[in-house]
This record gives structure tokens, C-alpha cells and sequence, in this order.
């Protein structure tokens, strides 16, 4: 019973370690909504356009760094698929995005921003 007891808990513990190692803290579950203000089109194209895609930085000519933030699908392959996207934005990371800027994005863009992510990347 002890060595059952004992194999349970170590199972158990191990299996919370793989999980945690696995997930990043920062991960916010996507759960289907019906905001129809936080979508790519309405808040976070606007944004991009006018922060990020442009020449010399992440339009489709330039590329910095292989990201392209012009359109729908690859802004949202980037915020999916580049672990640091979201902190490079509120400067929690490195590179601190806008490139050159003197301080992050005002903190209602960072928020819209998320808030498209918090609404599972709606388009």
C-alpha cells in the first residue's frame, strides 16, 4: 500500500512537471467569443499598420527578422508562433518593439492587442 502510495505521488508529481515545462505561464486560454470589437480588422490591423508594417521593418519587402505583419495570416502566424511577440511588445523582452522607440506602445494598444488574443485571434 505504501509503495502504491508512494508510485502514485511520484507519477503524479512528474506528470505536473512535463506539463508545466511544456505550457509558458504567460499562455491565456482562448475561449470562442462573441467580441466583435478586439478582431484583427477593427484594433490590432490599424495598430500594425502604423507601428510595425511598414518599409524597413515588418512590411513583406523587409521582413525584420522574418516577420511579416501586414495582413490577417501572418500577423496572427507571428502572435502564435514567436513566443516573445506579445512581451517584445510591452517591452517585458527583448527586442523592445517599435524599434527605436523611447518607451513601448501606449498601454490601450497593448491591451487591444491582447485583448485580440484573449479572442482567440479573431480576424
Amino acid at each position: 500500500m505504501r509503495t502504491l502510495f508512494i508510485s502514485t505521488f511520484f507519477l503524479a508529481f512528474a506528470a505536473t512537471g512535463f506539463y508545466s515545462c511544456s505550457k509558458s505561464k504567460t499562455d491565456v486560454p482562448c475561449t470562442v467569443s462573441t467580441d466583435t470589437l478586439n478582431t484583427y480588422t477593427k484594433t490590432v490591423k490599424p495598430i500594425m499598420d502604423f507601428y510595425c508594417a511598414y518599409g524597413g521593418c515588418h512590411d513583406a519587402g523587409s521582413a525584420a527578422s522574418g516577420i511579416v505583419l501586414e495582413d490577417f495570416g501572418s500577423t496572427k502566424s507571428a502572435a502564435v508562433n514567436q513566443s516573445n511577440f506579445f512581451c517584445v511588445i510591452d517591452w517585458t523582452c527583448g527586442p523592445k518593439m517599435p524599434q527605436g522607440a523611447s518607451q513601448p506602445l501606449a498601454d490601450s494598444l497593448i491591451n487591444q492587442i491582447k485583448a485580440w488574443r484573449n479572442n482567440c485571434y479573431a480576424e
